[in-house]
């Protein structure tokens, strides 16, 4: 009996580490991905799905509908995408795509890097969103570019982060992230 027991737990110690499978991630969790472009051979604004091989390896389908903006990039080339995890593990519904650093900017054109702001939602009016962020300062921000059906999923008091570029005379949002607040 127990040689049979000691059997039993020597098989499953040599064959566990090939039976655990990695869990990372669920339908509609958060997911950061990079990787290389696969198809189309030219992602532009008028694309509405993108396969992107992940730096790890696997292979995601993207729908990049949610997306405001679409930066027009090559097969073969290196992207980020943020969004959410689809049905399936190798979907991603995204809601952002930043494109490779561009390298040969022209020196009189001012490089804008994309922010983030992470706050809770103070009040939604139409297009006009104010988050409060962690040291007590409101900003306001236009929606301009998210659809109705995105920010009809926005509530006050939802923690979100919010991605994009300051404008002239506002900060153009490219995403909007919602968060869990574990506090409530």
């Amino acid at each position: 009996m127990r040689s049979m027991v000691a059997l039993r737990v020597l098989t499953i110690a040599l064959f566990a580490p090939y039976l655990l499978v990695q869990a990372l991630a669920a339908p509609n969790d958060f997911r950061v991905i990079s990787g290389t472009l696969l198809e189309p051979a030219r992602l532009n604004p008028d694309t509405a799905v993108a396969v992107v091989k992940s730096d790890e390896g696997p292979v995601y389908y993207t729908d990049l509908r949610a997306v405001s903006r679409i930066p027009t990039v090559e097969r073969g080339a290196a992207v980020t995408l943020v969004g959410f995890e689809g049905a399936r593990s190798d979907q991603i519904a995204a809601q952002v795509i930043y494109p490779p650093e561009a390298l040969s900017e022209p020196t009189d054109v001012p490089l804008v890097r994309s922010q983030r702001i992470h706050g809770r939602i103070e009040s939604l009016a139409g297009a006009l969103l104010v988050v409060r962020v962690a040291d007590g300062k409101a900003v306001t921000l236009v929606l301009r570019g998210v659809s109705a059906k995105i920010r009809g999923l926005l509530q006050r008091g939802d923690v979100v982060t919010v991605f994009g570029r300051p404008a002239e005379t506002d900060f153009v949002v490219t995403g909007i992230i919602q968060g869990q607040d574990l506090t409530r």
